[in-house]
């Protein structure tokens, strides 16, 4: 009698650790690769980090979790624009100050087709996320959830004008530590775009603008 409560006591332990162990590191799993734009805001409509500014930082991050990853390689990032706008006169975008040709039609290896797609874009090679050895830190940057994790960031200065708005995705291989392996895209809630802002919303900018000169000339009479 003693032997059989003491198995189910035992029993029901490891059922409630089993229950935690999967469901509680799940719900907030930081994904192995992700794109953000720091300061930007999160566009519920089209799942994307999004930026007003010309001139920015794009963050390609990868972390060890949730499948305990050495490196991503074979690291893609996809740049595009709507299909209309390509060979604009005067119109660029640039990666930490070098032109880039937006030349290639159509959907990219290794991306679903979402939004934008299918559109020109360009293929652009990045080294490899060295996420087990770099040591630094990586936010999940899920929207409404949290948590960090160890890994690598790859920091890009984007210099764009004279489009619409310009989308950004990537992918990469994910090598695990045991040298088991996987293809891995930053997930679609993770997309980055920059925008340009529409009419209103420059009208609402300049009238902040005003209001805030107004009360700082204020401020100094006072």
């Amino acid at each position: 009698m003693i032997k059989k409560m003491f198995f189910k006591k035992i029993s029901i332990l490891v059922i409630t650790l089993v229950g935690l162990v999967g469901i509680t590191p799940l719900s907030y799993a930081i994904p192995s690769l992700q794109l953000y734009i720091p300061g930007s805001t999160y566009d519920s409509t089209t799942e994307s980090w999004t930026t007003y500014d010309s001139n920015f930082e794009l963050q390609v991050l990868g972390a060890s979790s949730p499948r305990n990853a050495d490196y991503i390689t074979n690291l893609k990032l996809y740049i595009a624009i709507i299909s209309a706008e390509n060979g604009m006169s005067g119109a660029y975008i640039k990666i930490n100050s070098v032109p880039i040709s937006l030349n290639i039609y159509g959907t990219p290896p290794r991306m679903p087709p979402h939004g934008i797609f299918p559109t020109y874009y360009c293929e652009y090679s990045l080294p490899d996320l060295m996420v087990s050895t770099a040591g630094e830190t990586i936010y999940n940057y899920n929207p409404g959830e949290s948590g960090f994790d160890m890994g690598d960031i790859h920091s890009l200065q984007i210099d764009w004008s004279g489009y619409t708005f310009v989308h950004f995705d990537a992918v990469g291989t994910v090598m695990g530590n045991k040298g088991q392996t996987w293809n891995r895209k930053a997930p679609f809630s993770h997309d980055a775009e920059a925008v340009i802002p529409e009419p209103t919303s420059m009208l609402f900018l300049g009238i902040g603008l005003l209001g805030a000169t107004g009360f700082i000339k204020r401020r100094k009479k006072i």
